[in-house]
This record gives structure tokens, C-alpha cells and sequence, in this order.
């Protein structure tokens, strides 16, 4: 008897609902699954890898390389889906195919070792047609042109340490991409108003349920961040099943009384988010329809893209300059410098009308303070007003916090990181929604190295709101980059890139996590992708002007990005 090990890369694939498939036609299935167990040996041949068992609706197999192993996945899969185009969707059949590389036993033609059970494992998580890998596979598989989506850290029944998994974007099943990816909340969320319901009411009472619908799209499709679907419009048909969320306006009758409806219902969950209800006489039903729409409104702005905060914006008790706040939030959001500009004056405009309370004063410091980060212009000029309106906003009693933690970046961002952290040490939040207030101390204490710290208090300040402000998960990519912890920071920032894929930030920690975890060609790809899109930036200055405390860091960073041809070397 002969026993070796070897590093190899593990193959399992599974077929999505077999017993199903079964059930509807045995006989069809059976041949169809034995033609594909012939495709499948020939296919890991023709990729060098050993068909080690195809078992039911199950196969395994080993190969050299990961390149070797994907390339059979890719093959498989293609001819497979191929064959379901000429049949009916209930008949098609799909494999879910995880993967893992590690060290196998052979001993008389049986495979043995954890690279096995833990692709059996991905496998199992794997988006029905898709194909799923470990960490070890993907940093193995250093080509640019084999796209990935990072879906986290997974623990795995009997794998003692949680597992990187990422998902393959390209492979050709028709399935909703990355419907199992982690999302950072930086999209804006979808929602689709559904018809009526206004079955039992007269014909008077159904002509207002239409106005009331339409008052009703109209006001949500005024709220910036947010896409809304008339699916009763035809030329909606089918866009409400990519919506996350569902109003339906509902009406019942009684006599001349009318119950009006408006459940807000989250679709992953098919939870009620909030059920507006509201009884009013049939004649009122028009007159008011305008106040009813505005109040749905607002609570779809609050629960689905402002989040906590807006206990804290509410206080301005005038809804021209509540208004102002959130349309300045979401214009932050965009990074770029005209909606910044925008965003400060519907700030100052906030300051001015309620210079008696801190919100205009310290969003104003904050966004000055941000401009300052991105050198939207003068950087002292833009401090020094930072810092002036983040006094304000203390002089006046802000209990968020926030007009501190200014006070500490503009601190910071001077070159004081000992009066910075003694103003962060100093801070009173008797108000602890204010998510800018945890993303600006993580910010400041990933300057002054304290990685871990910064990375709890991003996710503190992801945590209250729905709607996440990019900077966060750049931060903590940062941070944990910062930390070494090289997977991670990678996987965030690609997430990040996803959605802005012009943010500098993310492509520099992109591409440096990607050479520390040996990459070459992935970095050499980022680093261009940087070159496209900033030509104008001298990176390396970019870096030495950013407050990092660790200057072995920046080297360290500058070095890598030499590595991957983003500046000289």
C-alpha cells in the first residue's frame, strides 16, 4: 500500500434540487445526470485534475492548480448551461461548486484532508449555478481577468477557524449575481409602489385612492437616495422584482368612513418595516391626500436611508430645514467637490436659521473638515473654518460629540496628536446617535495607529445608519490594512470600489493588501487602474501629506505601491 501528500486543489459540486428534479420526471433526470457525469470526467481530464467520485447528484475532484481547477469549473458549467437554454427552467439542472487548497492524502487512489471537507463546505454556500472558493484559492489564482466578489468570513461546521470565502462573478448561469454577498449599505435602497388595493370602495373614493397613489410616487421619488418603481406603470413591468421594498396603498370602505393603508414591507425578510394606517371621512380623502403621501415619505426617508440621526435633525422642528439637512447628507455622500459645495451651503443655510442649535454648526465643521481630507480647496482655509464652526457648535451646548471630534481631526491634520487625543479623551456624548461622530474619532485614531479602535467605531457608525457614507468602510479598510490583517482590507475596499470606484483611498489599500499577500499581478492591475483614474495625483505626495502618525507605515505603503507600478519606485 502507497500513501503520499500533496497540495492540491479540491473540487465539490452538488446538483440544486435533485430530489425535486427526480420526483418531477426519474427517468429524464437519471440519463441527464449520467451524460453529465461523462462531460464532468472528461472536462477534469482535459484540466489535469482526477475525477475522485461522482455519487449521486455529487462529484469530487483534485487538481494541481487552482488555475486547473477553475477552468474545468468554468467548462463544466458552461456546457451544462448550454444544455438547460433548449429546456424548460423547472428542468434545467446546476451545480453549486466550492473549492480549497491544502494538503491531500492519497492512499490507494482515496483522498483524504481538510482541503476536501472544506470545499464541501463553500460548496454548500454557493449561489445555486455559481462557484464559491476559499481564501487559499483565490490569492493562488493571481489573474485580474478572473473576476471575484468577496463574501467574508464564514465558519464552517467542523472547520475550527471561520474561512475567507469569495464568490466567481463570471460564470455563465443565469442566476442573481451576489445575491448571498455582504453588503456595505452604500446602494440606494429599491422600492417599488404596488397598485391599489381598493376592492369594496365606491367609484368617488377609488378616483381619490388613485391621486393619493400618485401624491404618493411623486413624494418618494423626490427623496434623494432612493429608486423608486411605479409597477404600475408599463414601463415598470418586472422592475418591482428587483426592488428590495414594497408599499402597497390599501382603502377599505365603510358608509363615509375610509381606512387607508401604506405597509412598508422589507422583501428579504417579508417583515413589516412600518404599517402607516389612517381612518378619514370619504370627502376628506382627497384634501388630505398630499399630507398622507408627505408622511409616508418622510418615515420611508428616516427607516430606509437616514437611520438614527434623524431623532437628531427632527429638532429643528421646520421642515424646509430638515429638508436641507438630509439633502446635504445625501449630497456627502456623492464625495465629489460641486456636491460638496452644495452640501455646505444647505449647512449654513441650517446655521443661520437655527444658529441656536448645533446641527448646522457642526454638519458645516464636518464637511469643511472633509473638504480638507480631499483638497477640495484651500486645506489651512478650509481647517480654520472647521475648527470655527465646530466652536460654535460646543459654545452652544452639542451633545453628539461631534464638534469635538472636529476639533481633533483639524488637530490632527496639523500635526497635534497629543491635543487631538486629549480633545477626543474630553469629548461628553449625551447623545450617541450621531453616526459622524463615530466615523470622525475612527478616522483620527486610524492616523494615530490604533487600528482596532477605529475599526469598532466604523462599525459603530455603519450601525445607525441604513444608508452607509463610503468613508466608513474606507476607513476601516484602512485600519485593518494598518493591523495587517491584508484579506480583509482587501475584501472592503473592493467592496467599496464596487460602488466608488473613484475613491483613491481604496484603490491604494487595494493594491498594497495585494502585494502583501503576494498578488503581483492583481496589484499590477489596481496600480494601473489608479494611473487611469487619477493621472493628475502625485500619490506618493498624496500619502506623506495624510497625517499618519506611523511613518514606517507610509514607507512601507509607498514601497508596495512601487511593486505594483502605481508610483516610481
Amino acid at each position: 500500500m502507497s500513501e503520499q501528500t500533496e497540495e492540491l486543489v479540491a473540487l465539490n459540486a452538488d446538483i440544486v434540487g435533485y430530489s425535486r428534479l427526480l420526483a418531477d420526471d426519474r427517468e429524464a433526470t437519471t440519463s441527464r445526470v449520467e451524460e453529465y457525469s461523462k462531460l464532468v470526467a472528461q472536462r477534469v481530464a482535459d484540466s489535469q485534475g482526477t475525477l475522485v467520485n461522482f455519487v449521486g447528484d455529487n462529484f469530487m475532484a483534485v487538481f494541481p492548480t487552482a488555475e486547473e481547477a477553475v477552468q474545468a469549473a468554468i467548462s463544466i458549467s458552461s456546457e451544462i448551461e448550454s444544455h438547460n437554454e433548449s429546456l424548460p427552467s423547472s428542468r434545467w439542472v446546476r451545480f453549486r461548486m466550492g473549492m480549497d487548497q491544502g494538503e491531500t492524502t492519497v492512499h490507494d487512489g482515496d483522498y483524504a484532508g481538510d482541503a476536501l471537507n472544506v470545499a464541501a463546505r463553500i460548496q454548500a454556500m454557493a449561489r445555486p449555478g455559481g462557484l464559491s472558493v476559499s481564501g487559499r484559492v483565490y490569492r493562488a489564482l493571481d489573474e485580474p481577468s478572473l473576476r471575484f466578489r468577496p463574501l467574508g468570513r464564514k465558519s464552517l461546521k467542523n472547520i475550527p477557524e471561520p474561512v475567507e470565502v469569495y464568490e466567481f462573478a463570471d460564470l455563465p448561469s443565469g442566476a442573481v449575481p451576489g445575491q448571498h454577498r455582504r453588503s456595505l449599505h452604500l446602494e440606494a435602497p429599491t422600492l417599488s409602489v404596488l397598485p391599489s388595493d381598493t376592492e369594496g370602495v365606491d367609484e368617488q373614493t377609488a378616483a381619490a385612492a388613485r391621486l393619493l397613489r400618485q401624491d404618493l410616487v411623486h413624494r418618494l421619488a423626490s427623496i434623494p437616495g432612493l429608486k423608486v418603481i411605479d409597477a404600475a406603470a408599463e414601463s415598470s413591468a418586472g422592475n418591482e422584482a428587483v426592488a428590495r421594498y414594497t408599499i402597497t396603498p390599501g382603502l377599505h370602505q365603510v358608509g363615509n368612513t375610509v381606512r387607508v393603508f401604506a405597509p412598508l414591507v422589507d422583501l428579504t425578510t417579508f417583515i413589516a418595516v412600518k404599517t402607516h394606517k389612517w381612518t378619514v371621512p370619504a370627502d376628506e380623502l382627497l384634501s388630505r391626500s398630499e399630507e398622507l403621501a408627505n408622511e409616508v415619505g418622510r418615515t420611508v426617508e428616516v427607516e430606509l436611508i437616514v437611520g438614527q440621526p434623524a431623532g437628531i435633525y427632527s429638532e429643528l422642528l421646520d421642515d424646509e430645514s430638515i429638508e436641507k439637512v438630509y439633502r446635504g447628507w445625501h449630497l456627502l455622500i456623492a464625495e465629489n467637490k460641486l456636491d460638496w459645495q452644495q452640501a455646505v451651503r444647505l449647512f449654513g443655510e441650517v446655521a443661520e436659521a437655527h444658529p441656536e442649535v448645533p446641527v448646522g454648526h457642526t454638519l458645516s465643521a464636518f464637511s469643511n473638515w472633509l473638504a480638507a481630507a480631499n483638497e477640495w480647496g484651500d486645506p489651512e482655509r478650509l481647517l480654520d473654518l472647521a475648527a470655527e464652526q465646530a466652536d460654535a457648535a460646543i459654545a452652544i451646548g452639542d451633545l453628539t460629540g461631534l464638534g469635538r471630534m472636529v476639533r481633533a481631526a483639524v488637530l490632527t491634520s496639523r500635526g497635534r496628536p497629543a491635543e487631538a487625543l486629549t480633545e477626543i479623551e474630553s469629548a461628553e456624548i449625551l447623545r450617541p446617535t450621531c453616526d459622524i461622530t463615530y466615523g470622525v474619532e475612527g478616522s483620527v485614531r486610524r492616523y494615530m495607529g490604533q487600528w482596532e479602535k477605529a475599526v469598532d467605531l466604523t462599525d459603530l457608525a455603519m450601525r445607525l445608519t441604513a444608508v452607509n457614507k463610503p468613508w466608513y468602510p474606507t476607513v476601516q479598510s484602512c485600519s485593518l490594512l494598518m493591523g495587517e490583517r491584508y484579506e480583509q482590507a482587501a475584501e472592503l475596499a473592493e467592496l467599496v470600489l464596487e460602488h466608488h470606484p473613484q475613491n483613491l483611498e481604496a484603490l491604494l489599500v487595494l493594491a498594497m493588501a495585494q502585494v502583501e499577500m503576494g498578488q503581483e499581478r492583481r496589484a499590477k492591475a489596481t496600480g494601473q487602474a489608479i494611473k487611469e483614474r487619477f493621472p493628475a495625483v502625485d500619490v506618493a505626495g498624496w500619502l506623506e501629506r495624510n497625517p499618519y502618525q506611523d511613518r514606517d507605515l507610509v514607507e512601507r505603503w509607498k514601497k508596495d505601491l512601487a511593486i505594483a507600478g502605481a508610483i516610481d519606485g
